[in-house]
């Protein structure tokens, strides 16, 4: 499905804030196995970005740990 420009830009920016999300739950839990269901969208815009593993259980990658802290800075 062909997305407009906006709609690209919320899903960067959405992705940006689960980073953060994501991040505390691996710093908690370990890895993303019990952060629930997410929609593809976001799960696959951040692994296009690499900013989580491809493997499982799936877990940030260092980009996605700097993405997600720079995010918090803002």
């Amino acid at each position: 499905m062909a997305r407009t420009k906006g709609e690209l830009a919320f899903i960067d920016q959405y992705t940006r804030k689960l980073l953060v999300k994501w991040a505390d739950i691996c710093i908690v839990k370990g890895d993303l196995t019990s952060a629930g269901e997410t929609p593809a969208v976001y799960l696959e815009h951040a692994l296009e970005k690499g900013w989580l593993t491809k493997r499982t259980p799936r877990t940030l990658t260092a980009k996605g740990w700097s993405t997600a802290a720079a995010f918090l800075k803002r």
